[in-house]
């Protein structure tokens, strides 16, 4: 999926898990509330139980309730979506929901413009949840260096989620904004973060 944004500057998240008692949504809401944020882009793991086929009409139900759990309403909303857990499985939506344009796909979405990204949830790279954890603890940014090698980024940044290890780079282009849900051996926390043109940087909390 390709998305052009003209507006400069975007706010960003990831592995929100909502649905899941371990998942911190009123942190979420209070942070994104504050930043009141135009275009919000979401690295995968939308919800925690919800890996099933859905037809559109389902889809917009379910990000309809997604928007209304994180208590902004956002100009765009443009979320790839886990393949291999956790989200629906629309294959590609392109659509309104409420008052805010939703571009999502079970796949790594192109966004070109003034912010130049793509956003993909990591289990394109490394499918096992677990497994992605242990290899970003230990080597920080894995997911997106294989990334940006196998989808042919150039220099544009690479987002992703999947991993619930934080990670912005801003020499490697590199942003994992980490995980609302705090559980088992994943213990660490994740933030909103900043998107602009030439630069990222922690915006929440």
């Amino acid at each position: 999926m390709h998305v052009s944004l003209m507006d400069g500057e975007a706010y960003v998240i990831a592995d929100v898990h909502l649905g899941s008692p371990r998942s911190n949504i009123a942190e979420l809401r209070r942070c994104l509330k504050s930043l009141s944020p135009n275009i919000l882009i979401v690295a995968g793991d939308l919800f925690d139980d919800e890996h099933r086929h859905v037809d559109l009409k389902e889809f917009e139900l379910l990000m309809s309730r997604f928007l209304r759990s994180l208590g902004v309403s956002p100009r765009m909303l443009i979320a790839s979506l886990s393949s291999s857990s956790h989200d629906p499985l629309v294959g590609s939506y392109m659509g309104t929901v409420g008052t805010t344009e939703v571009r999502a796909c079970n796949c790594p979405v192109r966004v070109t413009g003034d912010v130049r990204a793509v956003v993909l949830h990591g289990d394109l790279v490394i499918r096992n949840g677990v497994l992605a954890y242990m290899m970003e603890s230990v080597a920080p940014g894995t997911i997106g260096r294989r990334a940006r090698k196998r989808l042919d980024v150039g220099d544009a940044w690479v987002v992703y989620g999947h991993s619930h290890v934080p990670l912005l780079d801003l020499r490697l282009a590199l942003l994992n904004p980490g995980p609302w849900k705090v559980y088992g051996i994943r213990r660490k926390r994740g933030f909103v973060a900043f998107l602009g043109p030439h630069t990222a940087r922690l915006a929440c909390p």
